[in-house]
């Protein structure tokens, strides 16, 4: 994000053996919406085989605990990922 307007911004680019898994885990993420919208704006988008996820939050705090739970939501969709897809 270029301007930050809740105080605390952070953008991670995550990349994908190809665009269609990357897609794919946009489209899981972009299911569960942030439980405090009004402190945490999340963007998540895709460029080609990068999932890029930006937050704007209103604290440090609740910048690391949504970072923390994307994190663990994108281990567990690229272990589904393993477990259920097959070679392309």
């Amino acid at each position: 994000m270029s301007t930050s307007t809740l105080g605390h911004s952070l953008t991670i680019t995550i990349p994908f053996p190809s665009s269609r898994l990357a897609n794919i885990a946009e489209r899981a993420l972009n299911v569960d919406k942030e439980l405090k919208s009004d402190q945490v704006k999340r963007s998540i988008t895709t460029d080609d085989d990068k999932l890029i996820v930006a937050f704007d939050c209103a604290s440090v705090k609740m910048l690391r605990v949504s970072v923390n739970s994307l994190f663990d939501m994108i281990i567990m969709i690229t272990k589904t990922m393993d477990t259920f897809d097959g070679l392309e």
